[in-house]
């Protein structure tokens, strides 16, 4: 099974995913994941194509090394490394599976599963690899016939890339959608090319740190709107990371509510303030109406 290539499909890549684990019947870590469709809403929300994902799955590992050769003198010495508490190996009749070993939940989106790295697991990103990505990275521009300087660092396990030159408005795009896509593609040909865990970030000039002030002054500014009249605002679609800078700027704010909404991996942000529920109003209006009833039938008896 770990050669055959098996294609799920589910609403959102993370729901393909968690398909994909409960099927399999393995855990999220022993999937080698390609996808193929992201998904979008159609027009109008009609029309909607779901998010389709390539799978194979791992071999698994065992903490056990070679026995080395005994000699008769000392036929009780045991070569083999301990068993880690962390994992364990599957036996035969599928007992004997630890607990370090059972399925994963699947996370919201691709680009948060790579948010969270245990401290013990970061190995950082070998030079071999830095290179790798400069030279993917450049190729890239100039099959786009943009080429441009690319310079590349590491820390840990992140590796930033950036892009200047001449055509940096191009390369930047609306709303930097253009730069958001040079990245995935930028991902996903460095993540078939080596095994080594990396989290890719491509920047256009200084787009990144302007944009993240940009969202940061528009958040403020549309939650003093909301609280003026009350009336909810909406940033059009931004991309996970993105979203994750508006929230965290108001969420100390006890005034508003941030709340993301939308299908895929672009979604709006609406800024509201809290208030009574649909719920309530119904009451408020059913109770009202009855008073009225009840006057009118309190007239009419009179």
């Amino acid at each position: 099974m770990a050669d055959k290539k098996f294609e799920f499909t589910g609403k959102e890549v993370a729901d393909a995913i968690k398909l994909a684990c409960e099927k399999l019947d393995v855990p999220q870590e022993r999937l080698d994941i390609e996808v193929l469709e992201t998904g979008s809403s159609g027009i109008f929300g009609l029309i909607r194509k779901k998010a389709k994902i390539s799978v194979t799955v791992k071999e698994e590992e065992t903490d056990e090394v070679p026995v080395e050769p005994q000699v008769e003198a000392e036929p009780k010495k045991n070569f083999r490394k301990p068993e880690s508490s962390k994992t364990g190996t599957k036996k035969a009749g599928g007992r004997g599976r630890s607990r370090g070993t059972e399925k994963a939940p699947a996370t919201e989106s691709v680009e948060k599963r790579d948010t969270v790295v245990p401290e013990e697991d970061i190995v950082p990103v070998s030079a071999e690899s830095v290179a790798l990505v400069q030279e993917v990275l450049v190729e890239l521009l100039e099959k786009m016939e943009f080429p441009s300087t690319v310079e590349v660092f590491s820390e840990g396990i992140d590796v930033f890339c950036k892009i200047t030159g001449e055509y940096e408005e191009y390369l930047t795009g609306q709303d930097g959608r253009t730069v958001d896509s040079i990245q995935y593609i930028l991902r996903k040909i460095i993540a078939k090319k080596t095994p080594e865990r990396i989290k890719l970030s491509v920047d256009v000039g200084n787009y990144r740190d302007e944009r993240e002030e940009e969202l940061k002054q528009k958040a403020v500014e549309l939650a003093e709107l909301v609280k003026d009249d009350g009336k909810t605002q909406v940033i059009p679609a931004l991309n996970p990371s993105e979203r994750r800078v508006v929230h965290m700027v108001l969420q100390d704010d006890k005034e508003i509510r941030s709340r993301s909404v939308g299908d895929g991996l672009f979604k709006k942000i609406l800024i509201y303030k809290p208030g009574k529920s649909k719920a309530d109003g119904r009451r408020k209006g059913f109770n009202k109406t009855r008073r009225g009833k009840g006057n009118r039938a309190g007239n009419s008896q009179g």
